[in-house]
């Protein structure tokens, strides 16, 4: 079993239990409280399909990448615009989702990336 495919789907688990904690201890009132708990499934999903097909296991990993590439962008975007704009930034339900998620997806797009940098055949 490649580790870096375990990252990753411990990484989906830690999304999907924010967005999920997120939705639930704010009251279950913002729909977008569950974006990390989307991503986090959908990479996790992925790590899961990587350890069941593995000659599919490369393009699998690419698809988990990408999705962590998007989740980056769009767990920074809004602190870093705030910043930009010279607000501060109120460390609430939502900042800390947003930064767990930023976080999680830069651990999944440096697992994935290392992952596809190993050669094939090669634990």
């Amino acid at each position: 079993m490649n580790p870096y495919i375990v990252v990753t789907i411990v990484v989906g688990d830690v999304l999907l239990a924010a967005g999920l904690l997120a939705f639930f201890l704010t009251g279950a009132s913002h729909v977008t409280a569950l974006i990390p708990a989307a991503f986090g499934l959908l990479i996790q999903t992925l790590g899961v399909l990587c350890l069941m097909l593995r000659d599919y296991e490369r393009p699998l990993m690419t698809a988990a990448l990408i999705l962590a590439v998007l989740g980056l962008a769009a767990g920074v975007s809004r602190p870093i615009m705030k910043l930009a704009a010279g607000e501060s930034l109120a460390w609430n339900a939502a900042t800390i989702s947003q930064a767990v998620m930023g976080l999680g997806c830069a651990a999944a797009i440096v697992a994935a990336a290392m992952f596809l940098l190993t050669p094939p055949g090669k634990p």
